[in-house]
């Protein structure tokens, strides 16, 4: 919704939230109430199918809709979920990992076999295997069947393996499994789901890496459509259906290659990301390591690549550059949900890192997710 309305606001078009399902009679008693222009619906796979007559009275964009459930004179923004699965192989990729694994959503969705497909491709053109997780019987709802079964594929993946879950909940499932056999999370089994459902990633033990859809340049996407559409006078000649690619790979605990043994570099990881914005110090984070500082820095250094406060920094870039995408966060407030001390240390630290100012860092980034782009 936010991405709708950076686009719709330019145009001084308001913009009515309503939540019912978009059937035939719905769209018509809306129109008769609102007297809308258009209407943009995020409904997902839950919409009924329509007709090219539902869809005659007035314009509608659908976004992350089943194209089997819409006519063709329908126009859609839809996730690219080849996209999706092409960025999950490589973080998998980079692990060093020589076997991989895709686990579909136990429902079938339109989405699922893309996924597998782009995961497959990219997996297999490195030269490594992909299996798949393929229950010989249905289980439907029955999710405890569906975890034995689940719970079987993994027990039989060579390892170490990467898995990539068809979301957030699949990758949860995968999870349990895994405690359930004993297995070693990420050393034996690294996990990438999608959605970057909080509720899930940040609950799930451990903590799950997931690829973050960027639901703001859906939105975006969606109202500039409407716009053509809208200025076409009834002549639209463009491209109906449009995609918009992922946002970014939230990394957490599922995808961490660590040392075996080495515990406090995994509980010193998860104290910097939960508390880097909260004006968390190296020196904390060292009180976590039974040793010398001179060593903690070491044995992190070996894991991670970096030095403790070079994580904290890049906590706090990271949660900097996400404040700035959104236009209505003030800049001067910026440092106090990111643990610096002062809006002129955040600024001096954000131009050392990035080489930008940060109101010239928003204006560029937040004028790309506007434009239109190639294939939304």
């Amino acid at each position: 919704m936010d991405g709708v309305k950076e686009i719709t606001s330019h145009a001084n078009w308001h913009v009515q939230e309503v939540n019912v399902r978009p059937t035939q009679k719905n769209l018509n008693e809306l129109r008769a109430f609102w007297k809308p222009i258009g209407a943009i619906v995020d409904a997902g796979a839950g919409a009924n199918k329509l007709s090219e007559a539902d869809l005659e009275s007035f314009p509608v964009v659908f976004i992350d809709h089943d194209p089997a459930t819409l006519p063709a004179n329908s126009f859609s923004v839809c996730h690219d979920s080849a996209a999706t699965a092409t960025l999950a192989a490589k973080e998998l990729l980079s692990t060093g990992f020589e076997h991989f694994a895709y686990v579909p959503f136990p429902e079938k969705r339109f989405w699922d076999e893309e996924r597998e497909a782009a995961f497959r491709k990219a997996v297999e053109i490195n030269g490594m295997p992909c299996s798949v997780f393929r229950p010989a019987k249905t289980t439907g709802s029955d999710s405890v069947a569906h975890l034995r079964l689940l719970r079987e594929f993994i027990a039989g993946l060579p390892r170490p393996c990467g898995v990539f879950a068809a979301n957030d909940r699949t990758a949860e499932d995968v999870l349990t499994v895994a405690r359930m056999l004993g297995l070693n999370i990420p050393q034996d089994l690294s996990v990438i789901g999608v959605d970057n459902y909080l509720n899930i990633c940040e609950n799930s033990m451990p903590t799950l890496t997931s690829v973050e859809p960027d639901f703001r340049r859906a939105g975006a996407a969606a109202a500039l459509l409407m716009m053509e559409i809208t200025q076409s006078n009834g002549r639209f000649t463009g491209d109906r259906k449009r995609l918009y690619e992922p946002l970014r790979i939230v990394r957490r605990e599922s995808t961490r290659i660590l040392m075996r043994n080495d515990a406090e570099v995994a509980a010193a990881l998860e104290m910097i990301k939960a508390k880097a914005c909260t004006g968390l110090t190296a020196a904390q984070v060292v009180q976590l390591f039974p040793c010398s500082r001179v060593y903690a820095e070491m044995r992190f250094r070996k894991a991670t690549g970096k030095s403790i406060l070079e994580a904290i920094q890049d906590v706090r870039l990271e949660r900097a550059k996400e404040l700035l995408l959104n236009p209505n966060q003030q800049l001067k407030s910026i440092a106090d949900f990111c643990g610096l001390r002062s809006q002129n240390a955040l600024c001096k630290f954000f131009q050392t890192k990035t080489g930008m100012t940060m109101s010239a860092w928003r204006a560029e980034h937040l004028q790309s997710r506007r434009a239109p782009q190639g294939a939304w």
